[in-house]
């Protein structure tokens, strides 16, 4: 493990680990709360000779800040995407339209269909086969992900040209290509998509024949983490390396997986620690409470989940579990738990950790 100041040192020493000496492919995949820094990791590897002007990417970055190109017109329910973006430029230029409907429909197992107009500044939302959903606006979920989904095909085109000779690529916009870095696609998806995506990108990143590209993907979501990482940890051609990083007194932990295989399941216990601590427990943390029980019930051999729980409690949490893991997190983290909920969540908590004799820091 080591420890950093600032934000800035532990992208150094993640950048120093992307270029290490070895022909093998190379990826670094971190897990990490948010608010930790990972956005900003991944924006000090966005500003690396990036020419905004569609010249030449050094860094291909999806991150948070990817959505301020597009917005909402609501009362015409048309999404306007900033036609003076790269990113549309190539779209249009290399005819993506299709490519994106498609992989927008296979992750989300959707009807709907996104069409985009000529020059690439509005996109629309429709049902083909329901004459009454013309024109519909998505969710929230299905926004984030139509955004995730135009980031996945632009890699796999820039792949498929980097693939090829230089004298026959399409363009020359991704000639010097050096990180692909993907902050947090799965903050608004449940389970399902979170695996269709994960392993839709592990093919993409597969795809790549050559070394020359180095990854970096971070997220807080443990199962996205797990099948990231257990998917190229095996692999010969792959120098693939895992992390978690984490804060504490003002310093930045940055550990390897291979030093506490669990180490994301104590960040997760200590998260849950600290919201009962401090009475701020939000719907967000029911669901980190059940994948910690999921993960505790599948090593032990359990059936299901809540028979981790207390009986006194099982009825109870069982139902307000459900209730909070359900939907779209991004859009519940900011909406209240009723206190007889709150006391509940941190009795049943405890009774958890103290049974299991889970060791939860203070």
């Amino acid at each position: 493990m080591t420890e950093f100041d600032t934000v800035e040192k532990v992208f150094k020493e993640i950048k120093s680990k992307l270029e290490s000496n070895t022909e093998k492919k190379k990826i670094v995949t971190v897990y990490s709360f948010n608010g930790i820094g990972k956005t900003r990791v991944s924006n000090h590897f966005n500003e690396i000779n990036n020419d905004r002007r569609i010249r030449y990417n050094r860094t291909l970055c999806y991150n948070a800040f990817l959505e301020d190109l597009f917005g909402w017109d609501n009362e015409k329910h048309i999404f306007h995407f900033d036609l003076n973006s790269w990113e549309a430029k190539l779209i249009k230029d290399e005819g993506l339209q299709d490519k994106i409907t498609d992989n927008f429909k296979d992750i989300l197992n959707t009807k709907i269909e996104p069409s985009f107009n000529p020059d690439m500044s509005e996109i629309t939302f429709s049902i083909p086969s329901d004459e009454y959903a013309n024109n519909i606006k998505i969710s929230k979920g299905e926004e984030s992900t139509f955004i995730w989904v135009i980031f996945h095909t632009i890699l796999q085109t820039a792949i498929d040209m980097l693939n090829e000779k230089e004298k026959d690529r399409s363009s020359s916009i991704f000639n010097k290509l050096k990180f692909v870095v993907i902050d947090d696609p799965v903050s608004s998806m449940d389970d399902t998509n979170i695996v269709i995506t994960a392993i839709k990108l592990v093919e993409t990143i597969e795809s790549y024949k050559d070394d020359k590209l180095k990854f970096l993907i971070t997220t807080h979501h443990p199962l996205f983490y797990n099948i990231f990482v257990n998917s190229f940890k095996n692999k010969q051609t792959y120098n693939s390396k895992g992390f978690i990083l984490s804060k504490k007194d003002n310093k930045l932990k940055l550990e390897k997986q291979d030093d506490s295989p669990f180490g994301y399941h104590l960040l997760v216990k200590e998260e849950i620690k600290k919201a009962i601590n401090t009475n701020d427990i939000k719907r967000y943390h029911f669901n980190l409470f059940r994948s910690l029980l999921e993960k505790t019930a599948n090593f032990l051999g359990y059936t299901n989940w809540y028979h981790c729980i207390s009986e006194k409690n099982r009825k109870g949490i069982n139902r307000l579990v459900n209730l909070y893991s359900h939907g779209k997190l991004s859009e519940m983290e900011s909406k209240d738990v009723p206190d007889e909920h709150k006391v509940l969540f941190k009795e049943t908590f405890n009774a958890f950790t103290e049974d299991f004799k889970w060791k939860v820091e203070e």
